[in-house]
């Protein structure tokens, strides 16, 4: 039996030497990648000649997509440069670099250049001409994004690991992968032994250093990948049963506390955590200050909020510091304490807004913070410093600085998308009996968030006392509103709108275990929502997806597919859940096609699909949005009706 499997192996192994063999060699007639062993630091240059490609004569600008990289600072489409018959693009490699894979495509990527119908093109990162740690990992990962269709991705991946663990045979997140992987091909004998050979690996890892934080992620990360979720709290308290006084050791401890629902309860301990407090643990207590204002600030004890304040604001150079800091400001805004502190914390906040994170950011122990490329990083910065502004006009006015309040108040409205601010502003016109200047604001804050009742409800007030009180007139107000907001949607649609079919081999099912047929998506207008029981971001987004819906539920042009991903989650887990939460009664159903996710590209979830009447996928949404989704998802229903008269 084992010469067998040894054979089929071999076999396996040069059949895929085979394979990429042909598009190696193919690759270097179109592509070339310089140089051939980049290590970190080095600038690499992709050239690409359309001549001896299909790419139609003419054509271009070409672009590098990287579909699997951890180059985060960089963007995921980077433009190539035309240099004679060629096209280039020039960049230099992260210090954290390791593998990546990438094609080559036009604007639209109706032409797509890959190294083969199975493979992309790959870059590999080395230092002193040897594979660094990381690339044979990497290249496992990359599999099912590369063949999407192959009957071979576990094999594959499998394969990668094997060579990743051949060159570093402590590679602790390799060791974990092919131990998942092989649990898949095996029976439940075999696989409580993996389990219990991948639990030896991760508890190695948390006796190899116990108190650095960084050393915890990864434990804790060694436990999700073996699907042990529920071992996370429990290493988190052998750290606080073992080390109950150093950094650490407090730090999980007052996570702990604060999940205690009595607040009042949680404040003594705090204060008996405290008299631990010592040179080497100081630093875990900033999260324990933070409670402590924030406790204060709610019941109304200025004096003791103020002696918290200043322990809050003297973070270390964490660039979320600036998050916690807008929070501050609006905390006591709302509750009307400190004003002039919450003035000069948020003036401090405006100077510094440039670096305000508004992208997203990862933290590393080798590497520290990484602020990952994001093309509309300036509007979204505009919009922070706008809402920076409203916030200080308000407090102005809380100041009784009329004046000032409304200087700030016009330097931020023009450009301010904060429905809840802007109908903070207008409060405040009305409040100086100012409904002339109250009523603009209002509009412009239904245009921003026109499913929330409470602004539909002021600015219809405040139409009605001007003098418009007929309700019909009002009616048609609203409608032209809505119209106006929709079309501000629409035109940033004709950027982003696709054209892929969605695949014809469905293998999907309802709670009733009754297979969702495509003829039942035919002639509809489709949104597909990818979710699973684990992740709390899809559950977030499930009572604004549910507004959508109910206004869509009897439109016979609409249909929507609630579809558990099937990552992690058996049917069952999607019918508990679904049971469990009778306040979302749009239709679920469970993917029983583990490679959908790949055909679709889909990496992550949330993701929300919305298709046309033609089956064609047009839009593509990915990630939490909160209220945003309301208007977002709405406005490309009624947009894809329109495309369709």
């Amino acid at each position: 039996m084992i010469k067998l499997y040894k054979q089929a192996s071999l076999q396996f192994r040069r059949a895929l030497l085979l394979l990429l063999l042909p598009a190696t060699l193919g690759a270097q007639a179109q592509v070339s990648i310089l140089p051939e062993k980049a290590a970190a630091g080095d600038t690499v240059t992709i050239s690409f000649d359309p001549v001896k490609s299909t790419a139609a004569p003419g054509a271009g600008p070409f672009f590098v997509d990287f579909n699997y990289s951890n180059f985060y600072e960089f963007p995921s489409r980077m433009p190539m440069q035309r240099e004679g018959g060629l096209w280039r693009v020039r960049f230099k490699l992260p210090p954290y670099a390791n593998f990546s894979c990438f094609t080559i495509a036009d604007k639209d990527k109706k032409f797509v250049q890959r190294a083969s119908d199975s493979s992309q093109y790959e870059i590999y990162v080395y230092k002193q001409g040897k594979l660094i740690a990381g690339n044979f990992l990497g290249k496992s990962y990359s599999v099912p994004v590369q063949d999407k269709t192959s009957d071979r991705i576990v094999d594959k991946q499998e394969y990668y690991l094997k060579k990743e663990l051949s060159l570093y045979p402590d590679n602790y997140e390799a060791q974990l992968r092919l131990i998942v992987l092989e649990m898949k091909k095996s029976n439940p004998a075999q696989q409580a032994r993996l389990l219990k050979k991948g639990l030896a690996v991760v508890e190695k890892k948390f006796r190899s250093n116990p108190l650095f934080e960084g050393n915890l992620n990864k434990v804790t990360m060694g436990y999700l990948i073996l699907g042990q979720n529920q071992k996370v709290d429990s290493i988190r308290q052998v750290v606080i049963d073992e080390f109950p006084n150093k950094k650490i050791g407090i730090a999980y401890r007052l996570n702990k506390l604060f999940r205690e629902p009595d607040s009042t309860a949680v404040v003594a301990k705090i204060g008996q955590l405290l008299a631990l407090k010592t040179a080497d643990n100081e630093a875990a207590y900033g999260s324990a200050y933070d409670y402590l204002f924030t406790y204060y600030v709610r019941h109304g004890d200025s004096v003791q909020a103020k002696k918290y304040l200043p322990l809050i604001t003297r973070w270390e150079q964490d660039p979320y510091k600036w998050r916690a800091y807008n929070q501050y400001v609006q905390l006591l805004l709302d509750h009307k304490l400190l004003l002039n502190d919450a003035s000069k914390l948020n003036l401090y906040l405006l100077d510094s807004v440039a670096a305000y994170p508004v992208s997203l950011i990862r933290y590393f122990p080798e590497t520290g913070y990484l602020v990952a490329h994001d093309p509309a990083k300036a509007d979204k910065i505009a919009a922070v410093k706008a809402e920076l502004m409203a916030n200080q006009g308000l407090i102005a006015a809380q100041l009784n600085h009329t004046e000032v309040a409304q200087d700030w108040f016009a330097k931020s409205i023009p450009t301010l998308k904060s429905a809840a601010l802007l109908r903070a502003i207008a409060l405040q016109y009305q409040a100086w009996n100012e409904p002339e200047r109250a009523i603009p604001v209002l509009e412009a804050a239904y245009r921003y968030a026109p499913f929330d009742p409470q602004i539909r409800q002021l600015l219809d007030s405040a139409l009605d006392k001007k003098g418009m009180g007929n309700a019909a007139e009002r009616q048609a107000y609203f409608r032209q509103l809505d119209k106006q907001w929709k079309q501000g949607y629409y035109a940033e649609f004709q950027k982003i709108i696709g054209s892929t079919p969605l695949p014809e081999d469905l293998s999907i099912v309802d709670m009733d275990k009754k297979p969702l047929l495509k003829a039942e998506l035919a002639g509809k207008i489709v949104v597909i929502d990818f979710w699973a029981t684990w992740c709390k971001p899809c559950i977030a987004s499930f009572p604004y997806l549910h507004q959508v819906y109910k206004k869509y539920a009897d439109d016979p042009q609409v249909k929507f597919v609630v579809l558990n991903s099937g990552s992690g989650n058996s049917w069952d887990d999607a019918y508990k859940w679904a049971q469990a939460n009778p306040e979302f009664d749009f239709p679920f159903y469970y993917n029983q096609d583990k490679k959908l996710s790949s055909k679709l590209e889909i990496t992550s979830i949330p993701t929300t699909l919305i298709l046309d009447k033609k089956g064609n996928i047009r839009f593509r949404k990915v990630g939490f949005e909160g209220e945003k989704l309301l208007q977002s998802l709405d406005a490309m229903i009624e947009y894809l009706k329109e495309l369709d008269r």
